[in-house]
């Protein structure tokens, strides 16, 4: 009776091994908002930061191994990875309280993880760099100081690349997909909206009316879709140089690094906002 216990508890051990092992961490595209608006809890970035506080929602976080957080606020010539034990903060923003310039977040990083996603990209044949220095900008620190407040899941930041060239973001989240079989999130961090000028002169004076209906709707078709890959015409369609500039559209390439990441599975959406009154902000999963 005892010897059969004793099996039924390794057998009951070994199980829980193989759960564990075999959770598939999701894709996960979010909007990190204006600088440090979010977690200073400012109006227009308010419900940015009630999404980011409940990110558990989507992903568990106690399954999770680390996160790999591609950063819209990193633009390298080849795709860069912190690889440090620990990581600084870049206050990549300015004219803020002086309390944003103090926050840390103090998440390990995850070296290992980042050698190995370097060896990845080096086998696709995708130039990559390690960076042990530099410290995580706000694309990175903000969004997980609301979402793992505990800072206790490891975290690997990934520039995005100077090119902003679509296939070559597709790419990536092509090769950083099999890390989600370890249990590794790939998060982007962007805005599906991005236009500086149209967001300063809407903070001054809102006249309500939505400018990015069509684009938006596209976002979202694509994501929720099953031709992934129309996401590589982007330029093409109706709305899309007015939300993402020419030269200027580093807050989506991180979206489109997702997109390559999410494999067969369906997309959702999990996040839609008004920013400011006038844009739309629209957030997606693949689990």
């Amino acid at each position: 009776m005892k010897l059969s216990i004793l099996l039924l508890t390794i057998a009951g051990m070994a199980c829980s091994s193989d759960i564990t092992k075999s959770y598939k961490a999701p894709s996960l595209f979010l909007n990190h908002g204006g600088g440090p608006l979010p977690v200073l809890g400012e109006k227009h970035n308010k419900e940015i930061g009630d999404f980011l506080r409940n990110v558990s929602n989507h992903m568990d976080f106690d399954r999770t191994e680390a996160v790999i957080v591609v950063t819209a606020h990193r633009e390298e010539d080849v795709v860069t990875i912190s690889s440090g034990e620990r990581h600084g903060m870049v206050y990549d923003y300015s004219n803020f309280p002086a309390v944003s310039y103090e926050w840390k977040h103090k998440a390990p990083g995850a070296p290992k993880l980042a050698r190995s996603v370097h060896a990845a990209f080096t086998r696709a044949g995708i130039p990559a760099a390690l960076d042990p220095v530099r410290g995580w900008d706000h694309g990175t620190f903000i969004p997980m100081m609301l979402a793992d407040p505990a800072a206790r899941i490891p975290i690997l930041q990934v520039s995005i690349l100077k090119s902003q060239n679509a296939s070559q973001h597709f790419e990536l989240g092509r090769v950083l997909r099999q890390f989600r079989d370890q249990g590794v999130a790939v998060i982007g961090s962007g805005m599906s909206y991005h236009n500086m000028a149209e967001f300063r002169k809407a903070v001054i004076d809102s006249d309500g009316v939505i400018v990015n209906e069509e684009f938006d709707e596209y976002l979202t078709e694509v994501c929720t879709g099953d031709d992934l890959r129309r996401i590589l015409r982007w330029e093409e369609e109706r709305g899309a140089k007015e939300a993402h500039l020419e030269g200027e559209a580093d807050h989506l390439m991180p979206l489109i690094v997702n997109i390559g990441a999410a494999g067969l599975a369906t997309g959702r959406k999990v996040f839609h906002s008004v920013f400011i009154g006038k844009f739309k902000l629209s957030g997606f999963v693949w689990n």
